[in-house]
């Protein structure tokens, strides 16, 4: 079976054991032997061996880089998965020579396809000598040499440098995290590698109060630059010392690191001009419910992965559901009896594993057009419950029932890439969350009610902050229903609306304009709500 690794990408700043590497690549404990003889380099001497993601994602990068014509000698070129790999002694063979060149047959040791290679007299004679005396191919290449481990390591022409020497620490602190959702861990280790970066990969049993200083005025001197110039923005910095305070909490209760002196986490404490979250914070924008139907509307429809990507579009601003959630739901997910969604964090990235149902919400009965006319694609192609809601553009073609479920996409990109260039139509730079801000907008102005208001903020998945509100009562999944349920009531309307509503009746409005197209049609809709059938001009 043939196997690339281009698409396995291990975390950069992560340290991986062993079984960790097996488990990420989907290997035996042999094949990851044979990579560190290839020229893997684990992270230090010491057993069990270690290995940093950045120095796994450079040897797979390189080893898939490298073609017939730069292969090192003993090396084999594997057509079927892309890999440069040295076989097992085990699985060579000499076929036939062709004058002074030896036709060499070799077995695949990532993927089990048959290779072949044209050798040279002298690497011929290598072979020949690895064979006899048992020796693993990769020893005689003459061109590789040893990297001081921990010291800090070249990812090939690429000039990033990296530092190995905490490592063993880290994996352990990894262990600890392990209660964390894997984002937050990512997040934490990147502020831990950066400090390491800092400090010129310095051990950490030696770090001192001024290191933590000299840091964090570093932090607050990022915070002053512009992004294009290499800043940082206020919650970056914040984070980034706050990570680094709880690591060295952490790191001083663990064996060999008992002498840091205990005052270290104190000196990560930012300025309070600094801590603020106020600061350099700029307003986050979004459109309102009108703009965001506009910039659907200007969206192209003629391919089948255009009307995917406007249907996604719509229901980010139909469910409020975040980036991750959405670009994971099925199409059992979505309940069109009851106009709802379910959030089933056993099956979607859930923050912090929410399983909530959510209402569609109100006034997006255009969105939920364009949202149903997707589905009802979907269901003319073959797809059944389990397949995704919002598949892959290769995996959009005529199903049989005797398929196999359409996985959902792989990651939030394609959103993030619908919403940009929606948004780039109305000349703005919208994001997926921005359509959570367009909704609490919404609810601002539609919720009258400290309940409403809290039905409204858990159909967005999550509690009001207002401290009066975190502390009151507790509302039911099926009281939170209802208030929705009433919300989407033809007879609630926004104070706007009910003020378009009195001018309209008081003649206070121009027959013709928009303004007054727009207040009748809101009459209309409310006496037909209300059973009315005389509408008075």
């Amino acid at each position: 079976m043939s196997r690339s690794y281009r698409k396995i990408r291990p975390q950069h700043a992560k340290v991986y054991s062993v079984v960790e590497v097996q488990a990420l690549f989907g290997v035996h404990r042999n094949t990851v032997s044979n990579w560190v003889g290839s020229g893997l380099d684990p992270s230090d001497g010491s057993l069990p061996q270690l290995f940093r993601g950045a120095e796994l994602k450079r040897f797979h990068t390189e080893r898939a880089e490298r073609t017939r014509r730069n292969l090192r000698q003993g090396e084999f070129k594997c057509v079927a998965c892309g890999n440069a790999v040295f076989p097992d002694l085990s699985t060579i063979s000499f076929p036939r020579k062709e004058g002074r060149a030896s036709l060499v047959q070799a077995t695949c040791c990532d993927c089990g396809a048959t290779m072949l290679k044209l050798l040279g007299a002298t690497e011929c004679d290598k072979v020949e000598e690895c064979l006899n005396t048992n020796t693993p191919l990769a020893l005689i290449d003459e061109s590789q040499v040893d990297s001081s481990a921990g010291i800090g390591k070249e990812a090939g022409s690429r000039g990033v440098k990296w530092f190995t020497i905490n490592d063993r620490v880290v994996h352990e602190w990894q262990v600890f995290a392990g209660k964390y959702d894997p984002k937050t861990v990512q997040a934490h280790l990147v502020s831990i590698r950066d400090f390491e970066a800092f400090l010129e990969g310095i051990q950490f049993s030696k770090v001192k109060p001024k290191h933590a200083g000299q840091y964090r005025d570093h932090l607050v001197r990022l915070l002053a630059q512009s992004k294009d110039k290499g800043g940082l923005s206020n919650s970056t910095v914040r984070h980034r010392a706050s990570h680094l305070k709880a690591f060295f909490q952490w790191l001083h209760g663990q064996e060999g690191y008992r002498r840091l002196s205990s005052s270290i986490p104190d000196y990560f404490a930012l300025p309070r001009s600094a801590s603020s979250p106020q600061s350099k914070e700029r307003r986050k924008e979004y459109p309102t419910l009108s703009e965001a139907w506009r910039m659907i509307e200007m969206m192209p429809e003629k391919s089948v992965i255009q009307r995917r990507d406007r249907a996604i579009v719509a229901f980010a601003f139909i469910s409020g559901f975040r980036a991750a959630a959405l670009s994971a739901l099925r199409i059992k997910h979505v309940d069109f009896d009851s106009r709802s969604v379910l959030q089933d964090a056993r099956e979607v990235p859930a923050k912090n594993g929410k399983t909530y149902r959510a209402k569609w919400f109100p006034r997006t009965g255009a969105f939920q057009e364009i949202f149903l006319s997707w589905v009802r694609e979907l269901q003319d192609l073959g797809f059944q419950p389990h397949c995704a809601l919002f598949p892959d553009g290769r995996q959009l073609v005529a199903r049989t029932p005797s398929d196999t479920p359409v996985e959902p996409l792989a990651s939030s990109k394609p959103l993030q890439d619908a919403f940009a260039k929606a948004s780039e139509r109305v000349g703005k730079a919208y994001t997926p969350h921005s359509a959570r801000h367009t909704l609490k907008a919404l609810g601002a102005q539609m919720c009258r009610s400290h309940q409403q208001r809290k039905a409204w903020s858990m159909n967005l998945g999550h509690s009001d902050e207002q401290i009066t509100e975190k502390h009151y009562a507790k509302m039911s999944q099926s009281q939170s229903g209802e208030l929705m349920e009433d919300l989407c009531s033809d007879l609630v309307f926004t104070e706007e609306e009910n003020e378009l509503i009195i001018d309209f009746y008081q003649h206070r409005l121009i027959r013709g304009t928009l303004e007054y197209a727009e207040a009748k049609r809101l009459a209309e809709k409310r006496d037909k709500a209300r059973g009315d059938d005389d509408l008075l001009e």
